[in-house]
């Protein structure tokens, strides 16, 4: 007997399907970049590479993590958000493949030397990303999301700064640059979690069980405000350390606040759902160990940018990634075994990577090693996963 296609299988490759929407190209693009850029930090700490240009290790690792990948899952998903907020074109066709033609060309300058060229071209990036976001936005008027096109030009800055810093034509301490950069990504993760989480919750189960309070909202944005201007400023030196600390520690609560708000343990039934809070508990901690090390606890503050990072940016990307993959090319929202070994393998990489070296000191190099490999199969199993999907006609 033969059987039936279903919705999961391999469907035939369509070069306009692939470029017809952002997420498409910069999802898988972005996903196969988190595999590379982490098995090549895993090899730069054992000595097996060495990187061409004035970046070294850490640097580049933690450049390509924020402006290559992050920037690129983030691409993806405002050109396809944007559409749909205002329901106007954003790039398509060759714009689009020019786009992430110039996306690749920054992820390729450290190893072949391209210099003042190559960098000019991967600054280009965001910026042009970036016009691309706003003419739609500023044309129909869409005030609700002035914010994104607020924080690209922050993340545009950020980057010219980093860069600016690396080839010593500014003067200005490494982790301003990156706390900045990570910032704004929380910031978009607090805005749109706090949109779309109650809504996909309340939407599955038929009432609204999931609650939404603006006023908290506003407080905790307003909060995340306060915390990327600080760090702007102070970086991770220990100036008004107490206040910063309790600040922190008062915003991480707030979170902890609107989560319970959402009635988080609705969800534990559908991994689709209980990934998004899961992936949302990584702000509250990140802020409570920056915290914790503002006050000198034995807590490193890379376990607390870690926690943004590793923790929040990259499981909420994922289950982001997974959901509007399925949903934006016709498929039933429903999360697949594999889909669930994709958010349990990038949630112990992170709890890994951030508790870890608290537990286990002694461990630390081979923690960095074990969480970097989950890290990477997570998105390897979302890049093979997902290849026929994203790169076939819609269903």
């Amino acid at each position: 007997m033969r059987m039936a296609k279903t919705s999961y299988q391999s469907t035939d490759f369509s070069w306009n399907a692939f470029m017809s929407l952002g997420f498409r190209p910069f999802y898988l693009a972005g996903s196969s970049y988190a595999v590379i850029s982490m098995l090549l930090w895993v090899a730069y700490l054992f000595d097996a590479i060495e990187l061409q240009g004035p970046l070294d290790g850490v640097l580049w690792h933690s450049h390509e993590l924020i402006f290559g990948f992050a920037t690129a899952i983030l691409i993806g998903f405002l050109f396809t958000a944007v559409r749909n907020w205002t329901k106007l074109p954003t790039p398509s066709g060759s714009l689009l493949l020019a786009l992430l033609a110039l996306w690749c060309v920054g992820r390729t300058t450290p190893f072949l030397g391209l210099g003042a060229i190559g960098v000019g071209l991967d600054l280009a990036f965001l910026p042009v990303a970036a016009i691309c976001i706003a003419i739609p936005i500023f044309k129909s008027q869409n005030r609700r999301n002035y914010f994104a096109v607020a924080l690209l030009v922050v993340l545009s800055s950020a980057h010219f700064v980093f860069y600016a810093v690396a080839y010593e034509l500014m003067e200005v301490d490494d982790s301003l640059v990156f706390l900045t950069a990570v910032n704004v990504f929380a910031i978009f993760i607090t805005v749109i979690a706090g949109r779309i989480i109650p809504l996909f919750s309340n939407n599955a189960y038929g009432e609204k069980r999931a609650k939404r309070h603006r006023g908290l909202e506003y407080v905790i944005v307003f909060g995340m405000l306060a915390v990327l201007g600080t760090d702007a400023v102070f970086g991770i030196s220990d100036e008004l350390a107490p206040q910063r600390a309790a600040f922190m520690t008062l915003l991480a609560m707030f979170h902890v606040i609107k989560m319970l708000c959402w009635r988080p343990h609705i969800t534990l039934s559908d991994p689709i759902l209980w990934i998004l809070p899961l992936s949302y508990a990584w702000v509250p901690i990140a802020l409570t160990l920056r915290a914790a090390s503002l006050l000198d606890w034995p807590v490193d503050q890379i376990l607390g940018l870690h926690a943004m990072t590793a923790g929040a940016m990259g499981s909420m990307m994922l289950a982001m990634m997974t959901r509007s993959s399925l949903g934006h090319t016709g498929r039933p929202i429903k999360a697949s075994k594999l889909d669930t070994a994709i958010f349990i393998s990038i949630s112990l990489g992170a709890a890994v990577r951030v508790f870890g070296p608290i537990v286990m000191p002694e461990l630390y190099l081979m923690e960095i090693a074990l969480s970097s490999v989950l890290w990477s199969i997570a998105f390897l199993i979302f890049t093979l996963r997902y290849w026929p999907i994203l790169t076939s006609e819609r269903i």
